[in-house]
């Protein structure tokens, strides 16, 4: 199936490591140009060796002025933008982690400065080009967002839900979609050797753990105009949780 991303052009945040990493490649396989956007340089020049013709564009998706240079940047080295994939965002737990007692103020707002607003801020600063000719957001957030054991969690990915929701709304009637995926636990380069991690990660209905190329794989779809009516929702790529309905 020809997924139409044949000349697209993509922004990718997070796109030095894991699930921003492996939609940059699949995108890059599927003819879209690429561009990644991160904070670490050396792991961004790393990563974009793996793709080809990739463009790199580091920034901190907390600062805002950097953002908009980045954004700027790699819609001029690409002629603009078509797709923006938000995978930048701060580790996410596998476990519970302290409740309310525990909660550490400073850590839950880096977690919503990088992960909500950072992705705000990127398709704010994207939405101009995303306009000129329609466009596709995809937003990667997880599934701490339907359930509970971490309040920061919890409440980074549920607020990536209602941006993305907004996003739709707002943009939808313009030729822009948005649309929001939860992974599972995935395997990345990062937790490839934790038995502990794949343990967890396989507690799914196939019985397996995900990985980080096919949450990219369907992302990519998503990416795609053939998904263009997925719009404002929620896509789970968890392997399917055993005992839940979300209806």
């Amino acid at each position: 199936m020809d997924l139409g991303l044949s000349g697209a052009r993509a922004l990718v945040t997070g796109g030095n490591r894991g699930i921003g990493l492996a939609t940059a490649r699949r995108l890059s396989a599927e003819g879209a140009r690429v561009a990644l956007l991160a904070r670490d340089g050396e792991a961004l020049e790393r990563a974009a060796a793996s793709i080809e013709g990739a463009v790199t564009v580091q920034a901190d998706t907390t600062d805002d002025t950097a953002v908009r240079a980045a954004v700027e940047r790699a819609a001029g080295e690409l002629g603009g933008l078509d797709v923006v994939v938000n995978a930048a965002a701060p580790r996410a737990s596998g476990g519970r982690t302290p409740g309310l007692a525990g909660l550490d103020d400073a850590e839950f707002l880096v977690e919503m400065d990088t992960k909500a607003l950072g992705y705000a801020r990127v398709v704010r600063a994207a939405s101009a080009y995303l306009l000129d000719g329609g466009g596709r957001i995809v937003n990667v957030s997880g599934m701490n967002a339907r359930k509970t054991g971490s309040i920061t969690g919890s409440v980074r990915n549920i607020a990536v839900v209602a941006l993305t929701k907004n996003l739709a709304d707002e943009l939808g009637p313009q030729g822009v979609s948005a649309v929001c995926v939860h992974p599972g636990l995935t395997v990345t380069e990062r937790n490839a050797d934790d038995g502990d991690y794949l343990v967890k990660a396989a507690d799914n209905a196939l019985g397996r753990a995900i990985t980080a190329d096919e949450v990219a794989t369907a992302v990519t779809f998503l990416c795609s105009p053939h998904a263009a009516i997925v719009n404002g929702g929620v896509v789970t790529l968890d392997g399917g949780r055993p005992g839940s309905l979300w209806a």
